[in-house]
């Protein structure tokens, strides 16, 4: 069974940083996630939840390389060494 607390996190929402060198960091709960834009052209909206930082950047690697990423040799290259953020980032650049 697959439960909530595998997913949410306490993470750093927000840090002030106040004149008199105070600092003052929020932790909220959040969970990682991925989102992407559906093809069909009606609008859709597709997310998904993972248990990790590295989970999501590796799926959305995953789904760059699905859309087809895996023609590009410079994505391909990246995706081989395991540069996750990479591949999303040349799938922005290259599918605006």
């Amino acid at each position: 069974m697959v439960r909530a607390a595998d997913f949410i996190k306490q993470v750093v929402s927000s840090t002030l940083y106040r004149p008199d060198g105070a600092v003052e960091t929020t932790r909220d709960p959040a969970v990682w996630t991925l989102a992407h834009r559906g093809y069909s052209g009606s609008g859709r909206l597709d997310v998904w939840a993972y248990r990790t930082q590295a989970d999501a950047l590796r799926a959305g690697a995953v789904l760059a390389m699905e859309a087809g990423m895996d023609e590009d040799p410079q994505c391909a290259e990246l995706f081989a060494a395991g540069r996750w953020s990479e591949v999303m980032e040349r799938y922005e650049e290259l599918s605006p």
